[in-house]
């Protein structure tokens, strides 16, 4: 922020936070330089403090020695007489909430809680981890007891500068979709949404067969729905918000159009963005930096966790950036994906793993064990002998933390330090992150570059001593 010296006489007041210190330099406000890193998703089961490795040891000293470090926790803390949702996304992700001083230990200041397993444990565990945050004074984004308070932007101060975070979730938002209060009703907690809206488009001279075929088979394929006059939906309660698109019709959630080609496009619900973006309008007035965190496991052709996001992220990120972000951070589909450099402000659209113990949770609920066919006398080391597919992908062990320094508001460097997550080693300590090696961190540094070609975006491959580092850079 710039104000000129008469600026400075004829204002008032400004409160910056205790641990501001805005410089006053040749007739300038100037911001100093702070820096602020970013990390995937978290998955913490049980203490990694202990751990003496030295890269695991030399990754703590990069996120305690950073002004501003996020992280995303992609688990609650329910605590103890947890009661489990009837609905349930995967492997429900409850821990303890005496694990949050891990996270403090490692240095982590601002907590991203808008995630796809935000009530794994009902809104009572979702109340339980807010207040677990809130009795240690931590800051978290995301989740809130109202709808507004989800979507609000959440404040910290840097050495120099008022940081605001926002985090939202389109995974799954409509299972842990927060409320606001209306008559006779107090509102529910849960995330701030990005819901969206998957449309399968057939050709246009082999619509009318689908149509009739599934007509033949009993489904609803008016889109006019249920009898009910103007409701759109033929199935209520499912992931459709609006009208499928001209001509089409929705089948179980999912709305089906005719078109030149046949493919599968994601939308973001337009209204949602909108919301996004009024609270980075109002943090930008707020706060001297700006950063969003979206959680995504959707990819291209309706797929999830791939390494290319779904269609609607690109322009959603960059509609958060014209805004007034300095930043987006998305996470989710447990891998890393490319980074884009717009409007000179970084867009990261996955860095993938952060911590990802998640073969060490100490029990789930039964339900789990019954639907993988098991015993209902199993326990989380049976489960795990059973689901052994996270270990069988390995970009789910490899990623990057991003740092970026900013002055005066404008990006001055930026800094990918490439990590391991122990892929090789026993279930009992894989998951714990450390920067990778030489050879791993120049092929992981490379895949990053290649995952950022679409978006006309380079990362070039630094050395700083026995490490490579990344650096993004527009490709021109």
């Amino acid at each position: 922020m710039r104000l000129n010296k008469l600026d400075f006489l004829k204002a008032p007041p400004v409160d910056r936070g205790p641990c501001s210190s805005v410089i006053f330099q040749n007739g300038e406000f100037v911001v100093p330089k702070v820096s602020v890193l970013a990390t995937g998703d978290a998955i913490l089961t049980q203490l990694i403090s202990p751990n003496p490795e030295a890269n695991f040891r030399a990754l703590v000293d990069i996120l305690r020695n950073t002004d501003v470090t996020i992280t995303n926790v992609e688990m609650v803390f329910p605590g103890r007489g947890r009661i489990a949702s009837t609905t349930m996304h995967g492997i429900p992700l409850g821990v303890e909430p005496e694990l949050l001083s891990e996270f403090e230990w490692l240095g982590v200041n601002v907590y991203g809680m808008a995630q796809n397993h935000a009530t794994d444990y009902g809104v009572s565990g979702l109340v339980s981890s807010i207040e677990a945050l809130e009795a240690r004074g931590l800051a978290y984004a995301g989740v809130g007891r109202t709808l507004a308070e989800a979507r609000a932007p959440r404040y910290i101060s840097a050495p120099g500068a008022r940081v605001a975070y926002i985090a939202a979730v389109s995974s799954n938002a409509r299972l842990s979709l927060a409320a606001d209060p209306s008559v006779g009703d107090v509102g529910r907690p849960g995330v701030a949404p990005v819901r969206v809206q998957k449309t399968h488009y057939i050709k246009k001279e082999r619509f009318a067969e689908l149509r009739e075929i599934l007509a033949e088979a009993g489904v609803n394929v008016s889109s006019t729905g249920t009898t009910a006059p103007g409701i759109h939906f033929p199935y209520p309660d499912k992931n459709v918000y609006d009208p499928p698109p001209e001509g089409g019709f929705a089948v179980e959630g999912v709305n089906f159009a005719p078109s030149e080609t046949s493919r599968v496009q994601t939308d973001a619900l337009e209204r949602d963005v909108e919301a996004i973006k009024a609270s980075v309008r109002e943090a930008s007035r707020q706060a001297d930096l700006v950063f969003v965190g979206l959680h995504c496991h959707e990819g291209l052709q309706g797929r999830w966790n791939t390494d290319v996001p779904a269609e609607f992220l690109q322009p959603v990120s960059r509609q958060l950036i014209d805004a007034g972000a300095h930043g987006v951070f998305a996470h989710g589909p447990h891998m890393l994906r490319g980074v884009e450099l717009y409007a000179g402000r970084p867009i990261c659209y996955s860095l993938g793993n952060f911590i990802f113990n998640v073969e060490t949770f100490s029990a789930f609920p039964l339900e789990v064990y019954e639907q993988q066919g098991m015993p209902l006398t199993s326990t989380a080391a049976d489960l795990f002998d059973v689901v052994n597919g996270y270990g069988k992908q390995p970009l789910f062990w490899e990623s990057v933390v991003a740092r970026f320094t900013y002055e005066n508001g404008v990006l001055a460097d930026s800094e990918f330090h490439p990590i391991t997550l122990g892929r090789e080693e026993p279930r009992s300590r894989r998951g714990c992150p450390r920067l990778a090696s030489t050879d791993d961190g120049a092929r992981i540094l490379g895949r990053l570059d290649e995952l950022s070609r679409p978006f006309g975006t380079g990362v070039d491959i630094v050395r700083e001593g026995e490490r490579y580092i990344g650096k993004i850079r527009s490709r021109g």
